[in-house]
């Protein structure tokens, strides 16, 4: 569950400290479903077809034993290293940096009183992190009853990050244009149980741990290149350094050679097929009684171009055991790719964004290896993005939901800079200015 005292705390802190959103005469405040905030921006063209930005309040728990500083405390500290202020505190990047980074473009377009020309909305939910129903559920329910439709929807994702893969020198700005499904599925496995002097033959466990180990052998076949990470090489090859550019430009020779080195890193792996892990084992209560029955949890992130059925039979033929039971305790299949590239003006825009305020990086389509809030919006627009306007190198990113979560205030300006870019280029007729790639 979430602390709903402590999220009315921060309507509070939102409302005192950005008064000029909240007393606007063209943007109109809700309160969704006692804890969500419904922003209705009314651009000075209305007939346009308006667009949804997002973030959510809510974030995961933190043991305060396991960080440098206080989680909870707010503390804005030099790093030790280059000086650069941080910002430290659960929640940084996940998603503060969403919610604050829109809410203080907004109150600037709203304190220069400058009316965009196209309308939009902005989404604060409350319980993402539990999957959302209570807060985006909701929004998008009174959003459908009133017949919106949306151009496009930009919620949290992936960001500008530097070191993602070998050949880049340059920082690389990833818009997650879909997200993995998600799977959990129990193994079962029965047996006869006694005492430990006098063990059976074949117990329970022993064909649970043979199951888990055929699974970790036989991995989900790799995808590559049926997704749409086969494009982010090759919006990618443009800015590599050789001999990286070669493979990344000819993946119609080299993919099999590229899948054998990102198999090997656990974060390249996660983009070529869907992944497996053992999060739950359960068996035994005593050292000296043999268990009749063990189980485990299986948690797939399923590719976009698999079935969920299909990771099942892949995991049933892996196993090879019929004795062992195999349930279906949650399923939802990936999401549909939204679509992208210079002719899409929603994809145009964010990339023009991108490249006004990181004018040396290059942007490409990925997929969002966790699951955001924009389900709830599947029905209002088919073009989603998924982007964090920040840059982060590959140390920062274990701080998401790990311990010492930090963000650089130079991020949260360069954040917030973005939105405000996309907020006055959206309702320009022409369009935002074209930022093309080699």
């Amino acid at each position: 569950m979430y602390d709903t005292h402590q999220l009315l705390r921060f309507h509070e802190f939102l409302r005192e400290s950005f008064p000029h959103v909240f007393n606007c005469s063209y943007i109109e405040t809700e309160v969704i479903n006692t804890y969500s905030l419904l922003f209705t921006v009314t651009g000075s063209t209305p007939e346009l077809q308006p667009y949804l930005l997002m973030g959510h309040m809510d974030v995961v728990p933190a043991d305060p034993t396991q960080w440098t500083h206080d989680p909870w405390a707010g503390l804005i500290l030099p790093d030790t290293v280059t000086g650069e202020d941080y910002i430290w505190g659960r929640g940084a990047i996940d998603n503060k940096i969403g919610v604050m980074g829109i809410i203080m473009a907004l109150n600037y377009l709203a304190k220069t009183d400058f009316q965009p020309t196209r309308s939009f909305y902005v989404a604060f939910g409350h319980d993402e992190e539990v999957r959302g129903a209570d807060g985006a559920g909701h929004i998008s329910q009174v959003l459908q009853e009133r017949g919106v439709t949306l151009d496009f929807l930009l919620d949290e994702g992936t960001p500008v990050i530097s070191g993602l893969m070998p050949g880049f020198t340059v920082p690389t700005a990833l818009i997650s244009v879909t997200e993995k499904g998600y799977m959990t599925l129990q193994l079962q496995v029965e047996g006869e149980g006694g005492h430990s002097s006098m063990p059976p033959q074949d117990p329970a466990v022993s064909r649970l741990v043979a199951a888990l180990n055929n699974l970790a052998l036989n991995p989900q076949p790799s995808l590559f290149g049926k997704g749409p990470e086969g494009d982010t090489f090759t919006y990618l090859a443009t800015k590599a350094s050789w001999p990286y550019k070669l493979f990344y430009s000819n993946l119609w020779l080299f993919t099999p050679l590229l899948e054998m080195v990102m198999s090997r890193s656990r974060e390249s792996n996660a983009l070529l097929r869907t992944t497996t892990s053992i999060t739950i084992v359960r068996a035994g209560v005593k050292e000296n009684v043999v268990p009749s029955s063990a189980s485990a949890i299986i948690n797939h992130r399923v590719h976009p171009a698999q079935s969920v059925e299909d990771v099942i039979q892949h995991d049933l033929a892996a196993i090879n055991d019929p004795t062992v039971k195999l349930t279906v305790k949650q399923q939802m299949a990936a999401y549909p790719v939204s679509p992208y590239g210079p002719d899409v003006p929603g994809w145009r825009l964010l990339t023009s964004a991108i490249h006004h305020h990181f004018p040396g990086a290059v942007v490409a389509p990925a997929v969002m290896m966790a699951n955001t809030d924009s389900l709830h919006y599947l029905n209002l627009t088919s073009c989603i993005y998924r982007h964090y306007p920040i840059h982060l190198t590959k140390k920062d990113i274990p701080g998401i939901h790990g311990s010492d979560e930090r963000l650089s205030v130079t991020n949260l300006r360069q954040a917030t800079r973005i939105y405000h870019r996309v907020m006055v280029w959206a309702g320009d007729a022409a369009g935002p200015p074209q930022h093309h790639q080699e």
